[in-house]
């Protein structure tokens, strides 16, 4: 079995036995998975992920093999994309409420373990695994499994407070970007997108933003129009000193960036304005069906270029440098 393991550098080995599923897990042959800012974050050790493991966390394949307890809804030959969270209790509060994530119990396929998404083979948990629409490719579902359901989720807590035909900021642009401002059109509000880079807010233009602005301006915060939540995508302090002046008395700013460095907050400027700091973290698996399915109906694909496993090593040193539009899918 092939799979690009982490030394440093990701190194591909093709020696490595194909595993046996147990209890309720299956065993699925990886078609597509897509690379992720997180697959970044674990290999630069912000996760607490220790080497060597396989990464990968946004994958799509076919069950080739069943265990002796998996779910009759599970069969050989079905299509499915999976989320990290495996291996959970079960019984928590995160895992009653459909939150398998959260599970403290939990081992996080892509961050840990032999099995991640640029693996051949891997070990699938179902109760984080949906069966992918015929309306996708295996290319177009693999974002959609992190990114996508990601994006599709903050647009969900955006719409606990506004309405659609209204503005949604977002900043950021990129590769979770792009398909947060799908998402925000296809649920019906007007996205204004800000970027600091030209092809970024190009790509923002052609998934359907209203407007698309220049972040860098100098009066960039001050000539655009507030709304009521903005989606933080960008992971630079920075974009969250922007989003907080674009955003309207008593709205919204949504996370979803993350920067790798201290953030800081103007309390003060939040309770005069009453303004809260909301984070979104992926989704749940209903989530992630619920993403794939308005997708599928809708047309919501990502862009991205395809690309060989073999070449995973200059991706992420592509991602890295900030070289990426939309998203880089690998077959495997």
């Amino acid at each position: 079995m092939s799979r690009p393991q982490l030394h440093g550098e990701l190194e591909v080995q093709d020696d490595i036995p194909v595993p046996e599923p147990e209890g309720s897990e299956f065993l699925v042959k990886i078609s597509a998975n897509s690379l992720c800012n997180s697959d970044l974050a674990g290999i630069a050790g912000y996760t607490g992920s220790t080497p060597p493991y396989v990464p990968g966390h946004e994958p799509v394949g076919r069950i080739v093999k069943r265990g002796p307890a998996t779910p009759s809804s599970f069969q050989v030959g079905d299509r499915v994309g999976f989320m990290p969270g495996s291996r959970v209790c079960s019984s928590c509060r995160s895992c009653l409420l459909g939150n398998h994530r959260f599970c403290k119990s939990r081992t996080n396929f892509g961050f840990s373990g032999m099995f991640g998404g640029f693996s051949e083979y891997s070990l699938v948990d179902p109760v984080s695994a949906v069966k992918i629409p015929d309306g996708l490719t295996d290319e177009e579902a693999a974002p959609l499994l992190c990114a996508g359901v990601t994006a599709y989720g903050a647009v969900k807590k955006a719409a606990q407070y506004q309405t659609p035909g209204t503005l949604l900021n977002v900043v950021g642009c990129g590769g979770v970007g792009h398909l947060v401002i799908q998402y925000a059109t296809k649920m019906g509000f007007d996205v204004q997108a800000f970027d600091v880079a030209e092809d970024k807010l190009e790509l923002a233009k052609k998934c359907g933003a209203k407007f698309a602005l220049d972040s860098s301006q100098p009066d960039a915060a001050e000539a655009a129009e507030k709304a009521v939540c903005t989606i933080v995508v960008s992971g630079v302090s920075a974009a969250y000193d922007f989003a907080f002046k674009v955003t309207s008395h008593h709205g919204k700013v949504i996370a979803i960036g993350v920067p790798h460095s201290p953030t800081a907050v103007n309390i003060l400027d939040l309770v005069l304005r009453d303004i809260s700091l909301i984070a979104t973290n992926q989704g749940t698996k209903d989530e992630l069906y619920s993403c794939l399915q308005l997708a599928a109906a809708r047309g919501i694909k990502p862009i991205y270029e395809k690309h060989d496993i073999n070449t995973i090593n200059q991706g992420i040193a592509d991602m890295t440098a900030g070289k990426i539009v939309g998203r880089y899918v690998y077959s495997i």
